[in-house]
């Protein structure tokens, strides 16, 4: 099965190594490098799984990110955040997942891919992961 992945960023050159990253693992890649269509792009590409990964921390991105996460035609797409300054990966399992396992960190992109794509039943916690109720992007506050 291959796995369908909708990258949104402000740089082309900052994602490169990620997007070549996931083409070389076989994953069918999509870019968007506009925030104000990354609905459109979601709804035409219908990935598995949506990945922002914004070049520098700001209100643009936290925004796009609050809003996908607000809007019920994306109800079932998981959504992973890169937290730039600590590069670590927000994923966010806050409408399949119990209470307590919302959103969980992972240290790199393929981890982060697998958690999004885990069921919360079946997901363990592992060292690499610590589930977060409050993680801050930027200077904008994520909702848990």
């Amino acid at each position: 099965m291959l796995l369908n992945i909708l990258v949104i960023s402000d740089s082309a050159r900052y994602t490169e190594p990620d997007v070549q990253l996931l083409k070389d693992r076989g994953m069918g890649v999509y870019t968007c490098f506009n925030y104000g269509i990354a609905a459109d792009m979601i709804a035409e590409a219908k990935p598995d799984v949506i990945f922002i990964n914004p070049e520098t921390p700001g209100k643009e991105a936290t925004e796009m990110y609050h809003s996908l996460l607000d809007n019920v035609l994306f109800a079932g797409l998981p959504i992973i955040y890169a937290l730039v300054e600590d590069d670590v990966y927000l994923v966010d399992k806050k409408r399949t997942a119990t209470r307590d396992r919302r959103n969980i960190i992972a240290d790199n992109v393929i981890d982060a891919i697998k958690l999004a794509l885990t069921s919360p039943r079946k997901s363990k916690h592992h060292p690499s992961y610590f589930p977060t109720h409050k993680i801050h992007l930027g200077h904008v506050a994520a909702r848990a």
